[in-house]
């Protein structure tokens, strides 16, 4: 149960925060009503129908434990652009063949550029030695680029071996899903907890609205979850529960959900005119919250619960429906599906 419960709980949390065109009027809303309501479900809709902009993320994620092993100090920074999004049918995500051929052919017009710099954790950090990591990445006319020149040079003897050059390299993708498509959607069915399927989608949208407080200043939404109210309502218990017969809290339980009013979900938007300009979202959940929900848990573990999680995000878009040059590296070589069996028959016979 615990498992499940932090995905659905991982779920709410991206749901609420960062995918508005995902979510029902009534459950973007919350407690919001008349014109509010309205001014905020518009720029919602606005934003999830622009097929084109740019964006820029900044994020960290800051996990603290008496064990160093366990704590973890992550910090993403981001800038990019697209065109060509198509936001339609995201309930095809619930069907992994059909999500894989809604895929396929919405590479054929998409074009995008994202450029990541990740701080990492100071046990992971000696592998780019001290430095953060850096991926540039670009997608055009369906093929899928990388400036390898930027990674580790740790790994620059391992990339030679393979015959990967330093430097912009790309892959085609949509000969890629073609050919391993059928395969892919095997292994998503197969591996699926049935989490993400409509019926719970609904459900937790409607959860969203039940338990998503917001006050306006200006232009700004400020959105709380009431963790309390959320963690007790029978109908996330009874997904959390995954279709079993409900039971009676436990005091450890009872105790863990009284110490969720320690614990902070915040999410803010900001229009910019008709549509969203900005997001920020800040989750913090004390060691008090978490030694309780630990306490309540149903399965063991050998590792102590963290001492505090705080999660930071901030998201600021641009130029929505606006078209953004992307263009592919000049000379970059392109690998097929089958090059890239090939490579990886390749490393398989490195590793015997």
């Amino acid at each position: 149960m615990k498992s499940r419960l932090l995905a659905l709980c991982m779920l709410f949390v991206l749901l609420v925060a960062l995918v508005p065109g995902a979510m029902a009027q009534e459950a973007v809303c919350g407690n919001l009503t008349g014109d509010d309501c309205t001014t905020l479900t518009t720029a919602f809709s606005n934003t999830a129908a622009s097929s084109s902009g740019a964006f820029t993320l900044d994020s960290t994620i800051d996990i603290q434990s008496e064990d160093p092993s366990q704590a973890v100090n992550l910090t993403i920074k981001a800038d990019g652009k697209f065109n060509g999004v198509n936001t339609a049918g995201i309930a095809a995500l619930t069907d992994p063949s059909a999500a894989i051929a809604s895929l396929t052919e919405g590479l054929k017009s998409f074009s995008g550029e994202l450029n990541l710099t990740i701080g990492l954790p100071a046990e992971a950090a000696a592998m780019t030695g001290g430095e953060p990591l850096i991926l540039n990445l670009i997608l055009i006319d369906g093929v899928g680029y990388i400036d390898f020149s930027k990674l580790p040079a740790s790994i620059a003897p391992f990339l030679q071996q393979l015959g990967i050059p330093n430097s912009w390299a790309g892959l085609d993708l949509i000969d890629t899903l073609t050919n391993a498509g059928d395969m892919a959607a095997s292994s998503l069915e197969e591996s699926s907890s049935g989490l993400t399927g409509t019926e719970d989608l609904a459900k937790i949208q409607a959860l969203a609205s039940k338990h998503l407080k917001y006050t306006r200043s200006g232009d700004t939404f400020t959105g709380t979850v009431d963790l309390p109210g959320l963690f007790s309502d029978p109908e996330f218990q009874a997904l959390a529960s995954e279709g079993e017969a409900a039971t009676e809290l436990t005091a450890e339980q009872t105790a863990a959900i009284e110490s969720l009013k320690d614990a902070k979900i915040e999410v803010s938007y900001t229009l910019n005119g008709d549509k969203i300009g900005a997001i920020t979202a800040n989750i913090s959940v004390p060691g008090s919250t978490l030694a309780a929900l630990d306490a309540a848990g149903e399965e063991s573990s050998t590792s102590s619960a963290p001492t505090a999680i705080n999660i930071t995000l901030s998201m600021n878009y641009t130029g929505l429906g606006e078209a953004h040059a992307v263009s592919a590296p000049a000379g970059a070589p392109v690998a097929k599906f089958a090059d890239l069996m090939t490579l990886v028959g390749g490393m398989m016979g490195g590793m015997q």
